[in-house]
């Protein structure tokens, strides 16, 4: 139920029924145990101009919240390195985005652990380049051909094993008629075999090592840059590998669900009680039962 709900059912005003709600919540995380936590996985969610950024610990094998922080990078975790002081030398690994702040951050207060770089941003990353080629490509063309590449996203970006045949077809059609495009969609593909045909980090960097050559070897400008960006960030997309197969994948979920949260009481005033309720939230069910 709502605050507003509780308020009308037990006869008090709303704001009474929050803060008994924050009081309660404020015991029950007052001193979130990290004494199990093994794996950790850090990510930033945006909920507006009002409260900006959020950077969200949450333990990866439980789900469970560790730490909320205002703001984003290495600043935001501030508070919870001090807590995590006496705990460094248990954390085995950090899941996140390929993002430096964070990494550097990890690299200085966790020296003994490991980086696991979600592979679903890697992908991501090589979509948005191959996505930008077809936009700078397009732009190039006069108009009457501008119509075979308009509209075509969905093409060059879905899964090759998604596409039905009429797809496929004009997909290889489209694939010869712009070589370069096509070369970036195999390159693309290949990359994402990579994480579904390797099942250990000795055979994953060797696959790894050889698309970066054929990136660099193609002369293409945006596959030379996503080599040099693997290249650089190699141990923490291995990092998939030496440990079972981690993702930032449930995080992502999460900060869904922080969004949901969001929505169900339309905006928060209080930011404290907005952290407490983010504590809790793997606790509560989004979906309702029908």
């Amino acid at each position: 139920m709502s605050i507003k709900d509780v308020a009308e059912v037990v006869g008090l005003h709303w704001e009474t029924v929050k803060n008994i709600e924050k009081d309660w919540l404020a015991k029950k995380y007052k001193h979130v145990p990290l004494k199990d936590v093994r794996y950790l996985s850090i990510d930033e969610v945006y909920l507006g101009k009002k409260f900006g950024y959020l950077t969200v610990v949450r333990d990866l094998i439980s789900g469970a919240v560790l730490y909320v922080g205002k703001g984003k990078g290495r600043d935001a975790l501030a508070k919870f390195r001090k807590r995590l002081k006496r705990r460094a030398g248990q954390i085995q690994a950090v899941s996140m985005d390929m993002s430096n702040a964070y990494a550097a951050w990890v690299k200085e207060v966790l020296p003994n652990a490991d980086l696991i770089f979600d592979h679903f941003h890697l992908i991501k990353l090589m979509n948005d380049k191959l996505n930008n080629l077809r936009r700078s490509t397009m732009a190039q063309l006069e108009e009457e051909q501008k119509k075979e590449l308009k509209g075509k996203r969905f093409l060059w970006l879905r899964n090759h094993e998604n596409l039905d045949d009429q797809a496929a077809e004009e997909l290889e059609k489209l694939k010869d008629q712009f070589e370069d495009l096509g070369t970036v969609w195999l390159l693309k593909e290949a990359l994402r075999n990579i994480y579904t045909m390797t099942y250990d980090s000795t055979t994953a960097r060797m696959a790894l090592d050889l698309w970066c050559d054929k990136a660099v070897a193609s002369g293409i400008a945006c596959l030379k840059t996503m080599a040099k960006t693997i290249e650089s960030h190699i141990e923490g997309i291995l990092g998939y590998w030496r440990h079972g197969s981690f993702t930032n994948a449930s995080h992502e979920g999460f900060n869904n669900k922080i969004g949901w949260l969001t929505r169900q009481a339309y905006g928060y005033r209080d930011e404290e009680y907005l952290h407490l309720k983010i504590y809790d939230l793997p606790h509560l069910e989004s979906r309702r039962q029908l």
